[in-house]
């Protein structure tokens, strides 16, 4: 009774009313003007009889429009909410975040479309299974799970909970977790629902924000240090001159030779941190990067460092141009390409392979070596100024640096993925875009 008083309510009752009214009107009118002409000599014994029927013959044509109105508003209304759950289906469907449903025990029995592409699993093949399929092992033995669901009886609900969350592929995601129960109409827990944002690229963004703001600093510290230290270097460099030229004593003359020497080190790091600390003001063009790539390859085929090493080129055709400098470009691949010679020193068969391709918006470009490698605990400091693995005197650290601030610089991004004894692959990625 009480689920058809509610019906009734929602099936705007005040119409059916009022359309009854009229129904009623027009059926009392109808009898009133048959009783006016054609029934009037009619007994009033019959009379009654024909009262009596005609209100039962009333009550009946009223229940049947009743009827036929209610089931048409049913209808209406069943409709509305297959409606409902279809717009709410496919906002589900097609949300970018992984939306997943749980029962009481913790197995998924909703995996959305957003949940496939985020951790690689088709619906068809993770349905049924425990959500404690894509929770790292790490996590399971902190029992993770365990602070969740105490959250959540606590509170209702978990959100934006940071956490890593397996794909099947073994790789693990960042994600930002919301997590909640679902109750039925009786207030009764049957699952849980869950969303998870990927965070990957919005850490990353970050570090690579964090990472420009430490190679401005140290870019302003760089152009102070460059300036103080270049001007008396000048002037020592130029009493070593007169002194060697003063005399003729032979350990002298070697000993000026040797301080020279040292002062042409200097000179050479104090160059690199002016170019380091240099902001970029030279005329930009549209530039083809494969024909860079052969430039830079072609120049240091010439280098008797590069004597052995095969180069091998993977180049994609009608590549878009790009807007750069295309001496820093330059400048930037042959960086990248003595570190990979410099790491292949002990290679018997030291081999380079240069990739390009376009992704959507971007030319991505790969350098990959078959050299050492770099160790993992080194691998997020490699851009960071000074740093550097080569031995004492090969290097100043201040290459790769350079090159991530002119990559930077031009709205690129360039990383590293490297397994310490079988080589180090360098990506980057370049926009495709016009100057205005």
């Amino acid at each position: 009774m009480k689920d058809i008083l509610k019906f009734l309510r929602e099936a705007r009752i005040g119409y059916l009313l009022f359309t009854s009214l009229i129904v009623l009107g027009v059926i009392f009118g109808a009898f009133e003007i048959i009783d006016q002409t054609l029934l009037k000599d009619i007994p009033p014994e019959t009379m009654r009889w024909l009262y009596f029927s005609r209100g039962a013959l009333a009550a009946l044509l009223l229940m049947i429009w009743a009827a036929w109105t209610v089931y048409n508003y049913r209808e209406y209304y069943e409709d509305q909410l297959q409606a409902t759950k279809l717009r709410y289906s496919d906002i589900i469907e097609h949300s970018a975040e992984a939306i997943i449903s749980l029962d009481t025990e913790g197995r998924i029995t909703s995996w959305n479309r957003g949940a496939e592409q985020m951790l690689g699993w088709h619906r068809d093949e993770i349905i049924g299974e425990s959500i404690n399929l894509i929770v790292p092992d790490k996590l399971i033995e902190l029992e993770e799970l365990e602070h969740i669901d105490a959250e959540i009886q606590r509170r209702g609900y978990i959100q934006n909970f940071e956490t890593e969350r397996l794909t099947k592929k073994g790789e693990k995601k960042l994600v930002n977790l919301t997590e909640s129960y679902v109750r039925n109409k009786d207030n009764e827990t049957v699952g849980r629902s869950l969303i998870l944002r990927d965070l990957t690229d919005v850490k990353m963004r970050e570090e690579q924000i964090q990472q420009s703001e430490r190679l401005a600093t140290v870019g302003h510290m760089a152009a102070g240090v460059a300036h103080e230290v270049g001007n008396p270097l000048t002037a020592i460099s130029s009493l070593v001159q007169v002194c060697q030229r003063k005399t003729n004593d032979e350990f002298i003359q070697d000993q000026l030779k040797k301080v020279r020497e040292h002062i042409q080190r200097i000179n050479k790091i104090v160059r690199e941190l002016v170019d380091f600390s240099r902001p970029s003001s030279m005329q930009t063009e549209h530039v083809q990067i494969n024909e860079v790539i052969k430039s830079a390859v072609g120049l240091l085929k010439h280098d008797a460092r590069c004597r052995d090493v095969n180069f091998k080129l993977n180049l994609a055709d009608n590549l878009p141009s790009i807007t750069c400098v295309p001496d820093q470009i330059h400048q930037v691949l042959v960086n990248l390409l003595l570190n990979a010679v410099d790491a292949m020193k002990e290679t018997a068969k030291p081999k380079i392979t240069i990739f390009t391709l376009k992704q959507q918006n971007n030319i991505k470009l790969t350098v990959a070596d078959v050299g050492k490698g770099i160790r993992e605990e080194n691998q997020p400091r490699i851009f960071e100024p000074f740093f550097t693995t080569k031995d004492v005197g090969r290097g100043t650290g201040l290459g790769l640096s350079v090159s991530h601030g002119i990559i930077n610089k031009m709205g690129g991004a360039i990383h590293a993925e490297s397994e310490y004894g079988k080589g180090t692959t360098f990506i980057i990625k370049l926009p495709i875009k016009t100057e205005e």
